[in-house]
């Protein structure tokens, strides 16, 4: 999945140093995207998330999902005889995947926009941090109180001002137009930024509190990757704005970071992947819900053929562009 993180090495925030953990991407995208569900749930439970709103600015997660939304989908190359002559065996390269919208909004793939938006975030910080040696800062903003109702233009601008005085290399920036009243389990109107970046602590210490504005350095957490999907998961959205933005030296037209290759051919022969299903009621090592990439047995695995309408209309259900609705036509027609 283009989402789940291709390093081996992450980093753990410290004032002085970056140190590095050695833990598999799979198992540090599934315990932090967990952690993050987890602290949505709990400050969604009988809270005003769903409803505050300020001048266009919302939560996360608040819109329904559409219908295809978290449906299982399974792509696949079956030219097996290819892949044997390429000295991988009479096998099918399969590849199963959850459809996702990756809309920051939608209730069911809003975890996946975390994750996706989190993931590209990570790779542009590890990489301005290789290049320059420099340790990564997680650094709050917050608004001073007499200057909350300003508009949010304005209010971004005389933080860029601050970040000058604090010299601030450069790095993202996440607004946070709320937070969240653990007595009263009310989320408010507070107006903050969350930055991840690049700066010398010495000159942030001298820009705290200048102009009644407040800068404080975060708490450390496991690692750049947990520390994003942390910023994302209650930030701010709003139509026509972008989430996060980069300054400074991290800016699109300073730092070039290299897309991840996504794997839209089959990497055996390089061949067009196409929508494909498992004959059998189960498969013993492609899982039904599940993510799954890789080289399986080709016994069993055929093309989804897409038909024309006007054959459904004659009761020909013999085959759907999905699974799921697949089993149902054959299920009606059987009855």
């Amino acid at each position: 999945m283009d989402y789940l993180i291709p390093k081996r090495i992450s980093y753990r925030f410290q004032r002085n140093a970056v140190f590095a953990t050695c833990i598999t991407p799979s198992e540090r995208t599934i315990s932090v995207l967990s952690e993050v569900a987890n602290f949505v749930d709990e400050r969604k439970f009988l809270t005003n998330w769903m409803v505050i709103e300020h001048e266009g600015w919302t939560l996360p997660a608040t819109k329904e999902k559409h219908d295809w939304c978290g449906m299982w989908q399974t792509l696949g190359c079956l030219r097996d005889k290819l892949h044997e002559i390429l000295g991988k065996g009479r096998r099918s390269y399969i590849k199963q995947y959850q459809r996702s919208c990756y809309r920051a909004l939608c209730k069911e793939c809003f975890l996946k926009w975390i994750a996706r938006q989190s993931n590209k975030a990570t790779r542009r910080i590890e990489k301005y941090a290789h290049d320059s040696g420099k340790s990564a800062i997680h650094l709050m903003v917050m608004v001073p109180n007499s200057q909350c109702d300003l508009p949010f233009a304005l209010i971004k601008k005389r933080m860029m001002e601050i970040l000058k005085t604090a010299k601030w290399d450069g790095g993202s920036v996440v607004f946070h137009p709320f937070k969240f009243n653990h007595n009263t389990r009310q989320w408010y109107y507070s107006p903050h930024f969350h930055l991840v970046g690049f700066g010398d602590e010495k000159s942030i210490a001298q820009a705290y509190g200048k102009y009644g504005w407040f800068l404080k350095i975060a708490e450390e957490r496991r690692s750049i990757f947990q520390t994003f999907c942390y910023i994302l998961s209650h930030c701010g959205i709003k139509k026509g704005v972008h989430t996060m933005t980069w300054i400074g030296n991290l800016s699109y037209s300073k730092l070039h970071v290299e897309k991840e290759p996504r794997i839209t051919k089959c990497p055996v022969c390089g061949g067009e992947f196409e929508e494909v299903y498992y004959e059998g009621l189960f498969h013993p090592i492609v899982p039904s819900d599940k993510p799954y990439e890789g080289l399986v047995d080709s016994d069993g695995w055929y093309p989804v053929k897409r038909i024309p309408e006007s054959a459904i209309l004659l009761n020909d259900y013999e085959y759907h562009a999905t699974r799921e609705v697949n089993d149902i036509l054959k299920g009606l027609a059987i009855l």
